[in-house]
């Protein structure tokens, strides 16, 4: 899978360097080393913070050490087994680790804690589809896309596969999406929820 992303929901989406803790200036500045090192620091105060653990568990798993990053999800899931976050970015590490299966388990246990998590059906999309199995593949695409429609990729892959299939041209699509997009505001704008 070329250009996986990793969404790892550890910043508000209007995140801005001046709002980060150290520690997360220093990931999103790519300074994984120096990220590392500040929630080890971290942990020695609290080593049973979940959210610690989950920032180291991403940084190491950017940096590239899956098998300490898996190590520190799995510590942080001992504590908090329940929580979608985790599983979320343990499944996201082991796609950039190749090791598929695993990550479908933790992608699919992320949607059996939470009904939706952004982009999870979307990554288990390129997962099926990896493994040949198209037709789920577009069903997950589909559940990322009605529940979060501004997941790009998800409508790549949408669009990419009903092209290949031939089922329905991308530009009906498009035309039907649009038109019921326009309804359904339309129908907010009327009820006054909008």
């Amino acid at each position: 899978m070329v250009g996986i992303f990793l969404s790892f929901c550890l910043w508000p989406t209007d995140a801005f360097p001046e709002r980060m803790t150290r520690g997360d200036l220093l990931l999103y500045e790519r300074r994984y080393e120096e990220a590392i090192a500040f929630w080890r620091e971290a942990l020695e105060r609290s080593p049973e913070d979940v959210e610690l653990l989950l920032r180291l568990g991403v940084a190491l798993s950017l940096k590239g050490d899956y098998a300490e990053a898996e190590r520190t999800f799995k510590r942080a899931l001992q504590i908090k087994p329940e929580d979608p976050k985790l599983t979320y970015n343990l499944g996201l590490m082991y796609i950039r680790w190749g090791k598929d299966e695993e990550a479908l388990r933790y992608l699919k246990r992320t949607l059996k804690l939470v009904d939706w998590y952004p982009e999870a059906n979307y990554h288990i999309g390129l997962l099926y589809e990896k493994k040949g199995l198209e037709d789920e593949a577009l069903k997950f695409y589909v559940r990322e896309v009605n529940k979060n429609p501004a997941c790009a990729g998800a409508w790549r892959r949408i669009f990419a596969l009903r092209d290949r299939r031939r089922d329905v041209p991308t530009w009906a699509v498009v035309l039907v999406l649009g038109a019921a997009g326009l309804t359904l505001y339309w129908l907010a704008m009327r009820r006054g929820t909008i």
